[in-house]
């Protein structure tokens, strides 16, 4: 039975796994989970392209119990004018073959767009089969935008309603948060997003208050916080996120009557 994202207990830590071969990535992965993981977004992007076999890919999906997520961002590796969008489908495709839970599709995917969110109805239209497609399969799907620039609480739900309304059973944004304007802005976004969407949803920040934010939006209603076995710029370590992230949300599984506070 494929596993499941959505199954998972939220909120959950995932780890984001960045290699350049295979036996890299499982390593990373097996390590990952001893550390607390409970799920993995891939990056096949950082893969060397001889490294991204269907015998590669079968073994990375499957050196663990805990689900997984393919990452085929455009990047300095990926880029667009040598990997087309239609190329990325068909490796998340063989990914979600080789035993991967779900796929990371981008708001933008086929249309290039500000904000990584199309509103071409025709790139949508294709999003859509796609995410039909993936189901069929049994995976699930998530949508992603990334952008270099702070949002309001209102416009960061428009956008998630967005990706919501293409089908995708998880939604993800990524904005930046660097005053402390910004990241009071942030923590009522995110509750905002609780109450509004019907999805669980992905709200993260970079910039000044990125560690901060990533720590605090999961015990407001975000699914999940990620984290990384070496610590990278926003990306907290796992060893370090997981005991934050049980203490910040331990009201969350803890019963109302249980304690007697004074």
């Amino acid at each position: 039975m494929r596993p499941s994202f959505c199954s998972l207990a939220r909120p959950y830590l995932a780890a984001i796994v960045q290699e350049s071969t295979a036996d890299a990535t499982i390593s990373a992965i097996i390590n990952s989970e001893h550390d607390g993981a409970q799920g993995f977004m891939v990056a096949l992007h950082s893969l060397q392209d001889a490294e991204r076999t269907p015998e590669n890919l079968r073994r990375i999906f499957h050196c663990s119990g805990r689900p997984m997520m393919p990452l085929v961002y455009r990047s300095s590796v990926m880029t667009a004018d040598r990997f087309t969008d239609d190329a990325r489908v068909e490796l998340m495709m063989q990914a979600l073959e080789a035993g991967a839970a779900a796929c990371d599709i981008m708001g933008d995917l086929f249309d290039p767009s500000p904000r990584e969110l199309t509103r071409n109805p025709e790139a949508i239209a294709r999003q859509k089969e796609l995410i039909d497609r993936i189901h069929a399969m049994g995976g699930e799907a998530l949508i992603s935008s990334h952008m270099a620039e702070p949002r309001k609480a209102e416009e960061v739900l428009e956008h998630l309603q967005r990706q919501q309304e293409r089908g995708a059973d998880i939604v993800k944004i990524v904005v930046t948060c660097d005053t402390d304007e910004e990241f009071a802005e942030s923590v009522r976004t995110t509750l905002l997003l609780k109450k509004e969407l019907k999805v669980p949803f992905v709200h993260l920040c970079n910039g000044r208050y990125a560690r901060l934010q990533r720590y605090v939006a999961p015990a407001l209603g975000a699914t999940l916080t990620f984290g990384m076995r070496d610590a990278m710029a926003a990306q907290p370590t796992l060893i370090t996120a997981r005991p934050v992230l049980h203490e910040l949300t331990w009201h969350m599984n803890y019963p109302d009557d249980s304690a007697d506070i004074r």
